[in-house]
């Protein structure tokens, strides 16, 4: 699955996983809609169905899953995180929800005309909460009486809403999700304001000390630190680092120093692609080296070694990347900042 922001690629390493998917499902579908579907069976599907143009701001995963009656069904998950209030999200459901069987009858060419039940949730993580109605009549022009009149004649479904906008730290904390999924909302939770943040690193402590360290858990705590990484901009680096290691404990230390290796990654990367889309080279100069600086505070930081002021502008000052590559090196063994210059 290819991802175009850190909200995307936390969504879909959390989501992706079935049983983090499942008791999300589990928590927030209506009583009588649960028992109807055989969440058990839940299983991923390939694809996107998103708008181009709202890749930026909208992910998706669709799960194909059975119902009690044991016939195929569908549940469709878009995340929207974008600041501003969309209230065209219920038009672009109804556009999500043909696209997906639109395929699906193209990969079941022999099941007649007949549509698995598709049923849509929404992963709501905007600057505030959700301002409508989680159906499709609140995009229509139209008072409830002519609506209602024409209910039979017009496309018309609700969606589960679950807005995590406008639940408090205390919900979220006692929410009966898998304890990655938790981790995961709260995060997502947090990346509003470093206020939040501050707040939650307490219950993200504990929720990430009771979790079992298997490869796949690791992997996910892995990218939860670097959105983390890349959402608090607001935040030195040095100082997020610091508090990845309050969170994730003494055993999990070696996964907050691969997140910022990841990060160092995703900058040449970065640096790479900005120099050749302008046709310089400097682009990407900057960029490696912009990497190199924050994977040298994040490894100081994980060893509890401070930059004092003059060491901070001489590495912000430094743009020779053979420099910087040479000071990271230094930076994961050294006990004190002189030591990181070697002076």
């Amino acid at each position: 699955m290819t991802t175009k922001s850190p909200h995307d690629a936390l969504f879909k390493a959390a989501f992706g996983r079935s049983d983090i998917a499942r008791s999300e499902l589990e928590t927030v579908l209506p009583p009588a809609l649960r028992e109807r579907l055989d969440l058990r069976s839940l299983e991923l599907q390939p694809g996107s169905f998103v708008d181009e143009e709202l890749e930026s701001t909208h992910s998706d995963l669709l799960y194909e899953t059975r119902t009690v009656c044991d016939v195929p069904a569908l549940v469709y998950v878009l995340f929207e995180h974008q600041s501003s209030f969309d209230a065209q999200i219920p038009f672009r459901l109804l556009r999500y929800a043909v696209r997906v069987w639109n395929r699906w009858l193209v990969k079941h060419p022999g099941n007649g005309t007949k549509l698995p039940i598709l049923v849509s949730v929404v992963l709501h993580h905007g600057a505030k909460g959700w301002r409508g109605r989680p159906d499709f009549a609140s995009v229509l022009d139209a008072n409830p009486d002519t609506i209602e009149a024409t209910r039979p004649y017009v496309p018309h479904f609700d969606f589960v809403l679950d807005d995590l906008a406008s639940l408090p730290l205390e919900t979220l904390a006692t929410r009966t999700l898998h304890v990655l999924g938790r981790l995961v909302q709260i995060a997502f939770w947090t990346s509003r304001s470093t206020e939040r943040f501050e707040q939650a690193i307490p219950l993200m402590r504990d929720l990430a000390a009771s979790t079992k360290r298997d490869a796949s858990t690791r992997a996910l705590l892995v990218q939860l630190y670097v959105y983390l990484n890349s959402v608090l901009r607001d935040v030195d680096a040095s100082v997020v680092s610091t508090k990845l290691i309050e969170i994730s404990g003494p055993e999990g230390k070696e996964d907050v120093m691969t997140a910022a290796e990841q990060l160092m990654n995703i900058g040449f990367a970065k640096g790479e692609e900005k120099g050749f889309a302008k046709g310089e080279e400097k682009g990407f100069a900057k960029g490696e080296a912009d990497a190199w600086r924050r994977a040298i505070e994040k490894a100081l930081a994980a060893r509890n070694v401070p930059l004092g002021t003059a060491s901070r502008a001489r590495l912000l000052a430094c743009t020779d990347v053979h420099v910087l590559e040479q000071w990271h090196e230094r930076a994961l063994t050294v006990a004190t900042e002189n030591d990181l210059f070697n002076i």
